[in-house]
């Protein structure tokens, strides 16, 4: 092959589009992803086509199987797919293979839990100084699905909605651990 036409290929296989999969709340960890973990789908290199759906299977928790939502959580251990649709009708998919869920709260692991409180709110801000939650990002209901995170303050943690993509800090004994 001629160092052009060698050059010619490497270019195309470079620019091919890919699909990449990581948890958005552990740094971009790709692997040993834990049911719960709230999880990004990326689109590189698309060739300016755009992103015409998004499906998981199984569906992510809170939301519907397919969208076009980028964010999504593993609802339950084991193989996880992710494909994209891009606007030619081409696919992109990413298979993960998906570890149980984290039990505890506090770690450095997502924890999937369920709102026990009639209602709670999700707050963009907490001061330290006046020991209160400020900026009410929404208020969740009893039932709500939620990924809990760190501990900011006693009684104080930092939560995930699923179904609206909001993240922020509630009272941690508004939320109980488990699927």
């Amino acid at each position: 092959m001629s160092p052009r036409l060698l050059a010619a290929a490497v270019a195309i296989a470079a620019a091919a589009p890919s699909l990449s999969v990581h948890a958005i709340f552990s740094g971009g960890q790709t692997d040993h992803i834990r049911a719960g973990q709230a999880l990004m789908a990326q689109v590189r290199d698309s060739g300016g086509q755009g992103v015409q759906s998004i499906c998981w299977d199984p569906a992510p928790i809170g939301r519907p199987a397919c969208g076009t939502a980028p964010i999504g959580a593993p609802a339950a251990a084991g193989p996880q797919k992710v494909v994209v649709t891009l606007s030619d009708q081409s696919t992109l998919t990413k298979t993960l293979d998906v570890a149980p869920p984290a039990t505890r709260f506090g770690g450095t692991r997502m924890v999937p839990a369920t709102i026990t409180c009639a209602k709670v709110g999700l707050y963009g801000n907490y001061d330290r100084r006046r020991h209160r939650s400020r900026d009410l990002e929404e208020t969740m209901l009893r039932g709500t699905k939620v990924g809990v995170l760190n501990r900011i303050a006693p009684g104080k943690i930092f939560m995930w909605d699923y179904a609206t993509a909001k993240g922020g800090f509630a009272s941690e004994r508004c939320a109980t651990a488990g699927l």
